[in-house]
């Protein structure tokens, strides 16, 4: 797994991302990213420059734009940063958009944002350990002195530990066509390269079906041990919601 690989994978299921969010209310998941953050994003300077540096397809960064927040959207993949214009354009909300990786970051910019976000559940996607801390600090790099870093994460500590081997979606329609997709764990221990086969049922008929396999690499990790590797990165966490029961926890960072 590289970073190259990782650009691959997303690239080649740019379509089918959206088949995950199909049936979904875009603007709910716009509404609960900002309510989640309100007290952070009000805390914004005039004029206040916000970085959402894994934008996808774009529901996080639109949300921002939506709330006249002045933001650029990033991502390592060219597909995703193609749905993320094209979100933003359905919903007549422009901002900057540039492919990059975190690691190209402070090559592109300085210490220029007051916010920075990391959702999605991207930062697993870093090669290793030592990758997870140079990409880390490149967010750090681009932060202003006493600005903040979200880190949002799936809880790896309960995925791990539950050990499932599939998860199935419920039947969803996508322009013209329907689908089924289930998710296939194959999970290594903690720091330990692992990947989730994601197999797109694509239901073209009432008796015929159409397999389109995709696969995305990541590395788990501890939830204390990230805590440490942020603080050895010299970021001061101001909140941290990890619940061991729960399917996601975010961080608030303070540089």
């Amino acid at each position: 797994m590289d970073n190259n690989n990782v650009e691959k994978q997303y690239n080649s299921m740019s379509h089918f991302y959206n088949v995950l969010y199909s049936g979904c209310d875009m603007k709910e998941y716009e509404n609960t990213f900002i309510n989640e953050y309100e007290d952070l994003l009000n805390s914004l300077p005039v004029n206040g420059k916000v970085l959402d540096s894994s934008c996808g397809n774009g529901i996080q960064a639109t949300a921002l734009k939506r709330n006249g927040i002045n933001v650029i959207g990033t991502d390592i993949s060219e597909e995703m940063i193609n749905l993320t214009q094209q979100y933003s354009k359905d919903n007549n909300l422009l901002f900057p958009t540039k492919q990059l990786s975190w690691q190209q970051l402070p090559n592109n910019f300085g210490d220029d944002f007051d916010i920075v976000f990391c959702c999605g559940n991207s930062i697993c996607h870093s090669i290793d350990k030592e990758d997870m801390l140079n990409n880390i600090k490149s967010l750090y790099r681009v932060t202003k002195n006493g600005g903040k870093i979200v880190i949002d994460t799936r809880n790896w500590d309960k995925v791990i530990k539950e050990n499932i081997r599939f998860t199935t979606s419920d039947v969803k329609k996508y322009i013209d066509k329907k689908y089924v997709f289930t998710y296939i764990w194959n999970l290594n221990s903690f720091d330990e390269r692992s990947n989730v086969e994601i197999l797109f049922i694509e239901i073209t008929n009432d008796k015929e079906t159409k397999c389109i396999p995709f696969k995305l690499d990541f590395t788990p990790f501890k939830h204390d041990e990230f805590i440490s590797r942020l603080r050895d990165c010299g970021l001061k966490t101001v909140k941290d919601n990890f619940q061991l029961n729960n399917d996601m926890y975010s961080i608030i960072l303070e540089k």
